[in-house]
């Protein structure tokens, strides 16, 4: 889009002998790079370039230089495809050349970097992109942590979709255990072996569900959609999906306790697949319709079915093997 303006801010910077002289070269060219006492600073207020355009001389010397990292991928991708391709001068002329990363981002690059790196970490990387319209398809923003293991990364609508999902009150946002400049930091959850052995069930449930789904067996509507979203989705977002309804489960326990206990019901036969069965789906996955007690009295017409379904067709086996003796 014409005048998108795109921004781009790193933490912390590369310190100097980190950096080969072609990577140097290259992040240098893609980004607006300032060198400090701590190391390279990468950052852009007018977006990354691409191609970049580099002095064939410059980048022979830079590729050179850095020889000594043979087992780098920046190394690789310039010896093998970008300098049997730079065009020569006949009269000596050095002659600049355009070099597209399409296929080597800047953000691999520093990867590598860090992978090999004795004191570096992470780099951190967030990124704003906005257009003078102002329209709302027009801006959002990115942020992404580069390790040694790898590039993880996530938009601002990916973000804003979990916080969706947790505002549905399924799995509500895990409070801050402290505050760094004004921000929270959030730390992943963790989860009881009697938590576990639910979300265990839960999956066990969800299996069941698709499975009749798929026979073309009567299931709720609900159970439906789930189908629907796991197969856009796949099957490691359902997994993800199965610890947003352990708490929701539990405490449904808990409330109907007494009345699960009197009436001889299990917990993972009974009970857990009433829940699962009586929740609704919608692209940011499970939650519960209605108030906490329309639910409660869901599971329980959905537990006491279940029961007399089990026991009628115990009874119809039952007299077809008496007819046929």
């Amino acid at each position: 889009m014409n005048n998108l303006e795109t921004r781009i801010y790193t933490y912390p910077p590369i310190p100097l002998a980190d950096i080969t002289p072609l990577e140097k070269l290259i992040l240098t060219h893609v980004l607006e790079c300032s060198e400090t006492e701590a190391g390279l600073v990468l950052f852009t207020d007018v977006g990354p370039v691409n191609p970049i355009t580099v002095k064939r001389q410059a980048l022979v010397d830079a590729f050179g230089a850095s020889a000594a990292q043979s087992g780098s991928a920046l190394n690789a991708f310039i010896g093998s495809r970008i300098l049997a391709l730079l065009p020569t001068s006949a009269d000596g002329d050095d002659i600049a050349a355009d070099i597209g990363l399409t296929e080597f981002p800047w953000q691999f690059i520093v990867h590598e970097i860090v992978a090999r790196s004795p004191s570096l970490q992470e780099v951190t990387v967030i990124q704003w992109m906005n257009h003078p319209s102002q329209r709302l398809e027009t801006y959002g923003a990115s942020v992404s942590l580069i390790t040694g293991k790898g590039i993880h990364h996530a938009t601002s609508e990916d973000l804003l979709k979990r916080f969706r999902l947790q505002d549905r009150a399924l799995m509500p946002p895990v409070s801050p255990p402290s505050l760094l400049d004004g921000a929270p930091v959030v730390t992943p959850r963790s989860f009881t072996v009697g938590e576990m052995e639910t979300a265990l069930c839960i999956w066990e449930a969800m299996l069941y569900f698709r499975g009749l789904h798929e026979d073309r067996r009567p299931v709720p509507d609900g159970i439906i959609r789930m189908s629907e979203l796991w197969d856009a989705t796949g099957w490691l977002a359902m997994r993800g999906h199965v610890l947003a309804i352990v708490p929701l489960a539990e405490q449904a326990y808990t409330d109907l306790s007494d009345a699960l206990e009197e009436g001889g019901f299990t917990f993972d036969f009974d009970f857990i697949p009433a829940v699962v069965g009586a929740l609704d789906w919608c692209e940011y996955g499970p939650y519960r319709e209605g108030e906490p007690e329309e639910f409660l009295e869901i599971v329980m017409a959905s537990v006491a079915g279940r029961r007399r379904d089990v026991a009628a067709e115990a009874l119809s086996s039952e007299n077809l093997v008496a007819r046929k003796s």
